[in-house]
């Protein structure tokens, strides 16, 4: 998720530190040698080894994690197939839905509870959240069954029955599940789609609806933690498991409808709109297949007064949909390489309102997600679906992601719609294809997405244009994580995110964890970072990383255990500040003096410029500062004259101040 701030009020103090969970252990790795007596005379906490939990421990030793990063060879994940049928009534307005989960126990474990989310009830009144939202009444279940069986609501553990906590319903089975066995699970439910603004994610705008969220899911079941159902608080954002999903959507005849995955029956469009659609395909020019009013009488088959649209996708880890009658809909295509060299064709989607407050999206709404689709496919790997559908509309400001597609609020400003464009889509890869735990490591999504951004808007447009938009650049990136950091207001990556400051949560998760990128792509160089992020990736999608997953494949690539690294920057709120103390005459050679004056140890990239404009560049280990350490010395040659001094010249370290790296001859 994207939401668009500038600036972030603070309206609390956060704490600088996290306490680590019971049951933590080291990994078998050595932490750096520290002086006692240095450490206490300086004053400076060093970084420790990398911990891992308990939990983890013992997927690895039951083989399905490593400590190298890679999926075990007994990795599972769990898989199910879902079956639903939804109708929306636009008056009411009420959506009804029932569905059938086939639900795979691919697991070693017998099940003697299934776990359920039912995200909706956020909206529903005593619903534990972070932020105001309309209050609807959540859901309505009216039927819940096991193997053909209805079960009651019911708090008495010892029978089969379900009891609903909050967004979480709990299922006791009549029997068990069983390792490598199945269930099916049947569910009848309704509720009032929420009005905007809600939360940012879904609801509707009068005639313009989106759903996200919208029908029981299967909590995910993980090799690690077994059932995870942290709550929905309208927080942080979504855990789930890769299914398999047969949608059908009733909606009014005229209603134009994207959602997840592939339309099966075109025979809803008219021939007209068929043809339009197979032109946008074959040219890659971006073609107008609909616009709202007495047009869209002429996209749309003839048929009875609802419609119904049935739509496929397959493993993916949810499914969202959207529809309205006053969409303009634009289509064009992207190419992608697949790693053999050919080309695969992606269908392109874009649907938006014709209003002013919109104007960009008829100037590049369908452009913009095709550019993303491919500088993202050659940054990273491959989009592997073969359409991707931009939505504009409900929420107020920022975009929302889903399996292939967006949501999007009405911007104006071309600039802006291709940045939050570019963030969306590239959810699509982290968590979509990536499956982390976004609820308690938003970092793993939104800052991983929030780096990928940057690469791709250089490439693409350049750095932002005076006042643009910060967050769409590494630059920005780091202006806004200083700003908060130069106020004192900082938090460590690895906190949860439902216990992180509401004021810190987009600065922290998405501008810090980027700059924190561009850093360890310095420390490892640009070639190795980028090999192990692309290799971190393709290890684990459709599967579920966690954090030390990602950090031990950068330690194998690397080559080098970077525990100091994951350490100060992930678990601690530790800020880096270096300066240069002097630059001194010391017999026949000059001594530079660096200072080390804030707690996250860092390699120093020194460069000395001479006489005739020759540099020369000196890199400092980090190994310098592990030992508690705040001043080294760097001899260099007197001559040529030195007329400048500077560390790290190329700002790839995010420095509290820089005007304290750089030294001349007079200051």
């Amino acid at each position: 998720m994207r939401v668009t701030r500038f600036l972030y009020p603070v309206l609390s103090t956060v704490l600088a530190s996290v306490a680590l969970p019971a049951g933590l252990r080291a990994q078998s790795r050595p932490s750096p040698a520290a002086d006692p007596a240095a450490t206490v005379e300086s004053g400076r906490p060093l970084p420790g080894p990398v911990f891992e939990s308990a939990p983890f421990t013992r997927a690895v030793a039951r083989g399905t994690r490593t400590r190298t990063g890679e999926p075990g060879s007994s990795n599972w994940v769990q898989h199910a197939r879902y079956r639903i049928d939804a109708s929306l009534d636009v008056v009411a307005p009420r959506l009804t839905g029932s569905e059938t989960v086939v639900y795979l126990n691919r697991s070693p474990d017998t099940l003697r509870a299934i776990a359920v989310y039912l995200r909706q009830n956020v909206f529903a009144a005593g619903s534990p959240r972070r932020s105001t939202v309309p209050i609807t009444g959540g859901v309505t279940l009216s039927t819940v069954a096991v193997a053909g069986r209805r079960l009651a609501a019911s708090s008495d553990t010892t029978h089969p029955g379900y009891a609903v906590d909050g967004t979480v319903m709990w299922i006791r089975p009549p029997a068990p599940v069983l390792p490598g066995d199945s269930v099916r699970l049947a569910f009848a439910w309704s509720f009032t789609p929420p009005p905007s603004p809600s939360d940012g994610r879904e609801g509707h705008d009068g005639h313009v609806y989106f759903l996200g969220y919208w029908y029981p899911q299967v909590a995910v079941y993980d090799d690690v933690n077994g059932w995870v159902t942290d709550p929905y608080l309208n927080g942080a954002e979504f855990y789930m498991d890769p299914a398999d999903y047969d949608v059908r959507l009733t909606v009014p005849h005229g209603w134009v409808v994207g959602a997840t995955g592939y339309l099966v029956d075109s025979s809803v469009y008219s021939a007209r709109t068929r043809a339009r659609l197979g032109e946008a395909r074959q040219t890659g020019r971006v073609v107008r297949v609909l616009t709202p009013g007495a047009d869209a009488r002429a996209a749309f088959a003839a048929g009875p007064a609802r419609q119904v649209w049935h739509f496929t996708a397959p493993n993916v880890r949810d499914v969202s949909w959207g529809t309205s009658d006053q969409y303009a809909w634009d289509a064009t295509r992207a190419l992608v390489t697949r790693a053999g060299g050919g080309q695969d064709t992606v269908a392109i989607n874009s649907f938006f309102r014709l209003t002013g407050r919109a104007a960009a999206w008829r100037l590049g709404g369908a452009r913009f997600t095709r550019d993303a689709i491919e500088k993202l496919s050659d940054w990273l790997w491959p989009y592997p679906w073969p359409q991707m559908t931009s939505m504009e509309g409900v929420i107020q400001g920022g975009g929302m992601e889903y399996p292939m597609m967006t949501l999007m609020q009405s911007w104006a400003d071309t600039l802006s719609l291709a940045g939050d464009l570019m963030h969306e889509t590239g959810h699509m890869w982290f968590p979509m294809q990536v499956g982390s735990n976004e609820t308690r490591h938003p970092w793993m999504d939104e800052g991983l997405t929030q780096f990928d951004v940057a690469q791709c808007m250089r490439v693409l447009y350049g750095e932002p244009r005076q006042g643009g938009r910060p967050n769409d650049s590494e630059p920005g990136q780091r202006s806004l994580y200083l700003g908060a950091l130069r106020q004192g207001l900082d938090e460590p990556l690895m906190r949860w995110g439902d216990l992180s400051s509401s004021d810190l949560y987009f600065i922290t998760y998405y501008d810090k964890t980027a700059q924190v990128l561009a850093a360890l792509r310095a420390v490892m160089g640009a070639d190795a970072f980028h090999r192990a992020l692309r290799e971190y990736g393709r290890h684990w999608v459709g599967r579920h990383p966690y954090p030390v997953d990602f950090f031990n494949t950068f330690d194998a690539v690397a080559g080098r255990d970077l525990s100091w690294f994951w350490d100060t920057w992930f678990y601690r709120a530790w800020p880096l500040d270096r300066a240069i103390a002097s630059v001194a005459p010391d017999g026949d050679s000059v001594a530079i003096t660096i200072e080390d004056r804030g707690l996250a140890p860092m390699p120093v990239p020194l460069v000395v410029t001479r006489a005739g404009n020759v540099t020369q560049r000196i890199d400092v280990p980090v190994d310098v500062w592990l030992h508690g350490q705040r001043r080294y010395v760097v001899h260099v040659a007197r001559e040529p004259a030195i007329s400048r001094v500077e560390i790290d010249p190329h700002g790839d370290f995010p420095e509290l101040d820089r005007s304290r790296l750089v030294w001349m001859p007079g200051s």
